[in-house]
C-alpha cells in the first residue's frame, strides 16, 4: 500500500479543488441564466449584476449551485461573461449546465 507524502496529497486536493472550481463556477450558474440565454441578454444581465454588486444589494452577493450558496463577486460576473462570449467555451458550459438543470 503506496502512502503519499504530503506534497502530493496537498497538490491531489489543489486538483481536486481546481475541477471542482470548474463546476461551482460555470457562468450560467454564476449569472443564474438558462442555456439557451441570447447573447445581448446575457451582457444586460451581467451589466445588471454588476450593478447591484457595486450597490451592495444582497441579493446579489451569492449564486446558487448543486454544491450549494457560492459568493458571487464582480470579478466572476466579469470572467462568466467573457467566458460565454467565445462559442467554443460557451458550448464547454453549456454541457455541464444542462447536466444541472439551469438549461430548462
Amino acid at each position: 500500500m503506496a502512502i503519499l507524502s504530503a506534497k502530493a496529497r496537498s497538490s491531489a486536493a489543489g486538483q481536486l479543488h481546481n475541477a471542482l472550481a470548474k463546476h461551482y463556477e460555470n457562468p450560467f450558474l454564476v449569472l443564474d441564466l438558462p442555456v439557451g440565454t441570447a447573447s445581448g441578454e446575457i451582457e444586460r444581465h451581467g451589466q445588471k449584476l454588476l450593478a447591484m454588486l457595486g450597490a451592495g444589494l444582497g441579493e446579489a452577493k451569492t449564486y446558487r449551485t448543486p454544491f450549494g450558496a457560492r459568493e458571487r463577486t464582480a470579478e466572476l460576473v466579469r470572467a462568466a461573461m467573457a467566458e460565454l462570449r467565445d462559442p467554443s467555451r460557451r458550448l464547454v458550459h453549456e454541457y455541464w449546465a444542462t447536466g444541472w438543470g439551469t438549461g430548462t
